[in-house]
């Protein structure tokens, strides 16, 4: 086999990551432990592609919750081919822990599904949250907050830029990829099938600012230079639009284990994901 090329290997997470099988065991086993403990409403059709399909745990009831509780929704990576919803309930628990509803988003996987398919499944996902889905089941449509890893992270950008995507009050983007254009030179491109056409127009480096209030983004410190640089290119380009965007390079974490951190507040990271969760709510709170 050929050694792979230095692009091949800046687009491959694994390459600088520690234990990144170990991680992905986690997603798994944590997202298993969270469905079996936790009321949960499964595979909940948003759309109608086959693939749009969500899985809802329900915040905890509260006094005071009958406008709705606040949703954090998060849309896992795998490089737009890999993992699904049942690997990524893993911050279920916490998320419900600290009066949240909590929504896993599948979006299908390349080669059966291309990317503007899948930016237009996280489109409806939100839509469909947004108006009759998220009420449904227990959600305030206008408290909903967004959480993305890797293809999510980039997924979530783009599909937040639509015009008709509808505003949401805060997103989380770990280790997202936000300009496409190298894409098409890279193994990633073996399933992806980007066109340098459609990479371009697939980038969120271009694309008006995702409709949200705040924006955080995060990679961890054990990240290739391509991931780093693709962050720090992505916060210039939204203080320029006058987006409010935090950026963090996390230490001790990589591309694989930073997200079991989301909202998990024994940890660093998952204080400030959490943080940021409530500054947003208290700013929805002074506008009522």
């Amino acid at each position: 086999m050929d050694e792979p090329s230095l692009l091949d290997r800046e687009y491959a997470p694994s390459s600088v990551a520690r234990g990144p099988a170990g991680s992905l065991r986690r997603y798994r086993t944590r997202s298993d432990a969270a469905r079996a403990r936790l009321h949960v409403r499964e595979a909940v059709r948003y759309g109608t592609a086959a693939a749009e399909r969500c899985h809802v745990f329900p915040a905890a009831p509260s006094p005071g919750a009958e406008a709705g509780a606040p949703a954090l929704v998060f849309v896992h990576g795998g490089h737009w081919q890999e993992l699904g919803i049942d690997d990524s309930c893993f911050p279920a628990e916490n998320a419900v822990a600290h009066g949240y509803a909590y929504v896993a988003v599948g979006y299908g996987l390349a080669p059966a599904r291309t990317l503007p398919d899948m930016i237009a499944s996280v489109r409806a996902a939100l839509s469909w949250l947004a108006g009759t889905g998220g009420p449904s089941h227990g959600i305030d449509p206008d408290r909903i907050h967004v959480a993305g890893s890797s293809a999510g992270a980039h997924l979530l950008a783009a599909a937040l830029a639509h015009p008709a995507a509808p505003r949401v009050r805060s997103a989380c983007l770990l280790s997202g990829l936000y300009d496409l254009r190298e894409i098409p030179r890279t193994y990633v491109n073996d399933a992806v099938g980007l066109t340098p056409r459609l990479a371009q127009e697939c980038s969120p480096l271009g694309m008006p600012a995702p409709r949200c209030a705040e924006v955080l983004l995060a990679v961890g410190e054990h990240e290739t230079a391509t991931y780093l640089r693709q962050q720090d290119a992505y916060a210039a380009y939204l203080a320029a639009l006058g987006d409010p965007v935090t950026t963090r390079t996390v230490p001790d974490r990589d591309h694989f284990d930073l997200p079991l951190d989301l909202a998990d507040p024994a940890t660093p990271f998952g204080r400030l994901s959490l943080e940021q969760l409530g500054a947003a709510e208290s700013h929805f709170e002074k506008e009522r």
